[in-house]
């Protein structure tokens, strides 16, 4: 009998005591309805500590069924340059559609019937078909350069017919009003909440194409709360955290955890709804999950800062490049012309100095020619401060915040291995082991019928 189709939604960093918590106290009925009817299991990262903890090379790992000694994914964008067989690759090979929507640092393909968006931190992959392209540089652009992201008129009435004629929902319109009518009239301090209105608009497209291809796989990625959790962690449990917190900043930020996980459950209603419709089933995963983050406190807490044009500020310095490409945070990766550009480029970084620090850190790309650069000062900064540029002939002056801003908040989560995993089968069974996310990739092939003989990972049983 043909297998029911899946629909594989990925939460990024979701954390099971977290689900745990507020299923107990209703905060997340659909959650709860999932859970009940899934079979459950805690997973366990590929690798459990940093600097490899990271879920660029933890999703790999779980769509690839490799573990990262093997694919040797490092950062974010690799994933697309390996000939690793990802889950979607073998079910394509089986002649089945599939559907990727935005899964981190994927390989793209193109297929009839099928559907690829890269996810937002990856600008050098397109969207297939071709038609979706006009979104993904738009995920690109609000993701990579958030509350400094600009747009053209003509960019903006691309999107605007895009999204009006691929899915774009009235409520979801309304969320956006709402959202940008608090900000702009009200002066409420919710920029934070944007993420949530990201996700409206990212399923409202994702539904257009899943109930116009039927794919018989799909994934929904999704990291706001992931992001959520890094910057306020310190405001759901205070008093873990020795850094002061203003009475305005904790009503403000108290409940930021919280309304990502109701946001996420309301999600999970829309899609448990269109997979009710479509007769497929889902599954959930999370990767890994996240803990509170303490390494800065006493320290003024862990500060993030990033150029307002770096193609401008490095080319100020004399550095020549080909391309650059923004990634987490603070973070880009510089292609140069040559390995002896590269060379040159490394050699202005390391003349530039906030106090006796360095401003910039890197290590070598993935070819000789690359670099991933990134600020490596994470001090609170007063307004007033310079960074100087140290050279034989002399030392230069700027004001550091001409160049570069703060991000809004201030690290408090870091990442966590265990991870959820669930399936739905009908009826509730939870497996006291914890398994592998390597195992995630073998257990969707063989609902399908697929040996994962290519893949490191066991079948998990579906149940009891």
């Amino acid at each position: 009998m043909e297998s029911r189709p899946v629909i594989l939604v990925e939460f990024n960093e979701l954390c099971p005591s977290l689900i745990d918590r507020w299923m107990s106290s209703g905060d997340l009925p659909n959650f709860k309805r999932f859970h009940d009817a899934s079979s459950v299991w805690v997973t366990e990262a590929d690798e459990l500590n940093d600097p490899y903890l990271q879920p660029w090379i933890q999703w790999y790992s779980l769509h690839s069924g490799k573990p990262f000694k093997e694919h040797g994914v490092l950062r974010l964008s690799e994933g697309c340059n390996r000939e690793l067989s990802s889950i979607w690759d073998i079910l394509l090979e089986h002649g089945m559609n599939v559907m990727n929507f935005s899964s981190m640092n994927c390989r793209r393909f193109e297929a009839g019937g099928s559907v690829f968006l890269p996810d937002p931190w990856n600008d050098a992959e397109r969207a297939f078909p071709a038609e979706m392209d006009v979104f993904r540089r738009f995920l690109v652009k609000s993701v990579q350069e958030q509350a400094h992201a600009s747009w053209r008129m003509s960019e903006g009435l691309e999107l605007l017919s895009f999204l009006s004629s691929h899915g774009l929902r009235l409520q979801t319109v309304w969320a956006a009003v709402r959202q940008v009518a608090g900000e702009k009239l009200l002066r409420k301090p919710t920029r934070w909440q944007r993420v949530k209105i990201m996700d409206l608009i990212m399923l409202d497209v994702f539904e257009h194409y899943y109930q116009k291809h039927r794919p018989q796989f799909a994934t929904f990625f999704s990291n706001s709360t992931a992001h959520l959790q890094h910057a306020y962690w310190r405001y759901l449990e205070p008093e873990k955290f020795s850094e002061p917190m203003t009475p305005a900043e904790r009503q403000h930020y108290g409940d930021a955890i919280l309304q990502g996980y109701v946001a996420m459950d309301r999600l999970l209603g829309r899609l448990m709804a269109l997979a009710g419709k479509a007769g497929a089933s889902l599954m959930f995963a999370t990767a890994l999950s996240q803990q509170p983050y303490l390494a800065f406190e006493g320290r003024g807490g862990r500060h993030y800062y990033r150029p307002l044009n770096v193609q401008a500020l490095l080319e100020s310095l004399g550095i020549v490049l080909v391309d650059i490409q923004p990634i987490m945070a603070h973070q880009y990766i510089l292609a140069f012309e040559d390995r002896e550009r590269r060379l040159q480029a490394e050699e202005s970084l390391s003349k530039i100095f906030v106090g006796d620090r360095r401003l910039f850190d890197w290590v070598e790309g993935e070819t000789p020619n690359r670099l991933v650069v990134g600020s490596q000062v994470y001090s609170p900064l007063k307004e007033g401060q310079t960074f100087e540029i140290r050279t034989a002939s002399g030392t230069r002056t700027e004001s550091f915040f001409t160049h570069f801003y703060e991000l809004e908040a201030t690290k408090s989560g870091r990442h966590h291995p265990d991870g959820y995993f669930w399936a739905q089968v009908g009826r509730h069974r939870r497996e006291e082991r914890k398994v592998s996310i390597l195992d995630v990739a073998p257990t969707i092939l063989r609902h399908f019928g697929i040996d994962a003989e290519r893949m490191s990972g066991t079948s998990l049983p579906l149940a009891a």
